[in-house]
């Protein structure tokens, strides 16, 4: 059986070539070969997490967490999986874990200016957004971003859905 290592670059080839089920069956395989192998555990939780299977990507990323707690990429995953879930507070969490580890964490930044703007905090949204602008000005998210901090500069807060 080929070790975990050579499954998780199997699944991360299937994964690049937009073969999302095939690479979850194969990270689920080197996850099985290797239960504590960080890798693979967290590319089971992003596989995942794009396959629409929320519940056991948090699972998946919560593990990667618990195996290597200073890895940002981990807790950002993570976040993003609560955030799909509408699990605010946790989402919440994780984003501001990934920037004590990471400041310039653009995706943790756009993340919390959602999570801002929908509880009402327009301030806080607008620091996170304009932080998110200085670091990918040209993301496709960043239209988006423009738009709804406009929107919030001007008291008119309408969050539309990314």
């Amino acid at each position: 059986m080929p070790s975990e290592e050579e499954l998780n670059k199997q699944g991360q080839d299937l994964y690049r070539q937009g073969d999302l089920a095939g690479a979850c069956a194969v990270f689920r395989q080197a996850v099985e070969a290797g239960p504590r192998h960080f890798p693979s555990r967290l590319n089971l939780g992003i596989a995942l997490f794009k396959n629409g299977l929320l519940d056991e990507s948090v699972r998946h990323c919560l593990k990667a967490v618990e195996l290597n707690p200073a890895h940002p990429q981990a807790h950002f995953h993570l976040a993003n999986a609560y955030f799909a879930k509408n699990w605010w507070e946790e989402a919440l969490t994780e984003y501001e874990k990934v920037l004590e580890m990471k400041p310039d964490h653009a995706g943790a930044h756009f993340g919390l200016g959602v999570i801002f703007l929908n509880r009402g905090w327009v301030d806080r949204a607008i620091a996170a957004w304009e932080r998110y602008l200085v670091l990918e000005p040209q993301s496709p998210k960043a239209d988006y971003v423009r738009e709804n901090l406009e929107a919030a500069r001007a008291g008119k807060v309408v969050v539309k859905k990314w």
